[in-house]
């Protein structure tokens, strides 16, 4: 694996007690916008090849509807192993890193398949590519995982993954709607492909600077010993009991 994936060591520098509960919550909502626009993006570079094949039809007459659909098979079966053996790997690696890094390639790819028309002078290449693509787009679920798992508790992660997953409908709204603006925008139906890979690459920069692996590279404890320590700091609220005695010992 290569150094840069490695997960990120304890912060050497500590979060004072009494900032710990501030910074816990703006590292959350850091992360968390990290992970959302990050695999909405994912969405934005996975089935361009879906809206490019009319296009592809009539520009390449040699090709049936059938022989481009075992591209978007090939892309499938590997998106779907890829989630598998990516998630172990993951598990083993900075999602700060690994997230980026995956969406930056499957950007790449598609971004190819709009620049380079002789890639279409072969099913061989144009199945493989995306075979490759759909591996690539595998890379986006699992630091997502890892990251919600890290940063937010059993009892907070049912909501935090629900609305999460909303970057799904996001992301996959977005895609069709990027294609024609990129068509309209290039006079190219290539720009079906090189337009929302563009955006995707740029959102993979911002979210290298969103992401953060746990809270302890961040120089807070760790997820089970946070809320002990906000209790500890925390002044408690005196019942009417203790506001009565108090009151009588301030009188003597």
């Amino acid at each position: 694996m290569l150094p840069s994936l490695n997960p990120t060591t304890s912060s050497e520098t500590f979060v004072p007690a009494d900032r710990i509960d501030a910074e816990y919550r703006r590292r959350r909502w850091q992360v968390f916008v990290g992970i959302f626009i990050g695999y909405a993006a994912f969405y934005l570079v996975r089935k361009n090849f879906a809206l490019a094949i009319p296009d592809i039809l009539k520009e390449y007459p040699q090709y049936s509807k059938a022989a481009l659909g075992s591209a978007m098979t090939g892309l499938s079966i590997a998106y779907g192993v890829s989630k598998f053996i990516m998630g172990s790997v993951s598990d083993r690696s900075n999602p700060r890193w690994f997230m980026p890094l995956g969406l930056l390639l499957t950007a790449g790819v598609t971004f190819a398949f709009g620049s380079f028309p002789a890639i279409y002078g072969s099913l061989v290449a144009i199945v493989a590519l995306q075979t490759l693509n759909g591996w690539f787009n595998g890379m986006g679920w699992p630091p997502c995982g890892k990251t919600m798992v890290h940063w937010w508790s059993t009892k907070e992660r049912g909501v935090t993954v629900a609305f999460w997953n909303v970057a799904h409908n996001v992301g996959g709204g977005l895609v069709a709607k990027l294609a024609l603006l990129g068509v309209l925008l290039f006079h190219d139906w290539g720009a079906k492909f090189y337009f929302p890979a563009i955006i995707a690459g740029l959102i993979a920069v911002v979210i290298f600077f969103l992401l953060r692996d746990t809270p302890q590279s961040c120089g807070l404890p760790p997820l089970r010993s946070i809320r002990t320590i906000i209790r500890r700091i925390t002044p408690r609220p005196m019942n009417a009991r203790s506001r009565s005695r108090r009151s009588f010992l301030a009188m003597c």
